[in-house]
């Protein structure tokens, strides 16, 4: 308990030097509640959140096949065109979605 009360005190001779009056002190431990009240939610909710960026974020992307895949060819997902690989023959302009990325090359199938 005293050390609490240590912290009070040390407190209270910070405002005195800083000439900050103990009106003011209610207001911002209010805000300050409310800023973590509505950050730490919001930060949970992002790390919560599907990658969208990189490798990862890749899979289960739908694009098109710009190519024929037999098995190889091209593919336009995420505004790139993408060297790609399928387990079956897909024909030119048929709707496609990422299932793996390695590198530089993404395997895909046909969307049904």
């Amino acid at each position: 308990m005293g050390e609490f009360t240590g912290i009070l005190d040390l407190l209270g001779a910070l405002m005195r030097l800083l000439g900050i009056e103990e009106s003011a002190l209610m207001p911002a431990i209010a805000l300050l509640i409310l800023f973590f009240l509505i950050a730490i939610p919001v930060g949970l909710t992002a790390q919560g959140r599907r990658v969208r960026t990189g490798a990862v974020g890749m899979i289960g992307e739908v694009g098109t096949a710009a190519t024929d895949l037999s098995p190889g060819g091209k593919v336009y997902v995420h505004s790139e065109y993408w060297d790609a690989v399928a387990g079956e023959p897909i024909s030119a302009g048929s709707a496609v979605r990422v299932v793996a990325v390695d590198r530089m090359t993404i395997s895909v199938e046909r969307v049904k």
